[in-house]
């Protein structure tokens, strides 16, 4: 399913990346962030996170996070706070900085509300989709394409994920609809269970 977001009118870029935890993304960014430094110059390039910690440190997002009943949290409440903060976040911060003609490199953005809404079988949302239309259109979207088992094995590895509920199913089923996604919203995929440097290749070559 193709997402149909606001054109973006700004001279600068908007760089998206994407994919589920554990699947190297903070590497991949991390890695950006220097490839770019060095040509454009670090003064010239912002990043930012979504959703924003507002929303983040929340009861609600919290309470997501760590408790082992998803019968616990109505996910349409989720969804309200995630996309109101990705709204706000992107008239506040994204396209002041844009205007301005930096680049933005942003972890996570609305596809990822999208992966987590489908892979719960929320497949019929319209108001969300209507609401994301506000939403800006970035210039490049990297998916981080790592095998579940690997995100999973990298996740368990964090020594401060242990009183965190991971849901490997649900995992599972974000790759998933990731997957499905790729293809109509331009997804640039990097392979992220290669060497990093391997795997930044195909990152290089975009940027």
């Amino acid at each position: 399913m193709k997402v149909k977001l606001k054109k973006k009118n700004y001279p600068g870029r908007l760089i998206v990346f994407e994919g589920t935890d554990g699947a190297g993304k903070s590497t991949m960014i991390g890695m950006a962030k220097e490839y770019l430094s060095e040509r454009i110059g670090a003064e010239n390039l912002i990043f930012v996170k979504q959703p924003t910690d507002i929303s983040r440190k929340t009861k609600l997002f919290q309470k997501m996070i760590y408790c082992k009943n998803a019968a616990d949290v109505n996910y349409r409440a989720m969804q309200l706070l995630t996309l109101s903060d990705r709204v706000q976040h992107g008239f506040e911060i994204i396209e002041p900085a844009l205007e301005k003609g930096k680049t933005v490199i942003c972890d996570r953005y609305i596809y990822t509300s999208v992966a987590n809404m489908f892979a719960r079988g929320y497949r019929k949302e319209k108001w969300f989709f209507q609401a994301a239309k506000n939403i800006l259109k970035p210039d490049i979207v990297f998916w981080a394409d790592a095998d579940p088992s690997l995100a999973i094995s990298r996740i368990r590895a964090r020594p401060d994920e242990a009183t965190r509920h991971l849901d490997e199913r649900l995992l599972e089923r974000v790759y998933g609809e990731f997957l499905n996604m790729r293809r109509a919203n331009g997804f640039i995929r990097l392979q992220t269970g290669l060497p990093s440097e391997q795997a930044f290749e195909r990152a290089k070559q975009a940027l």
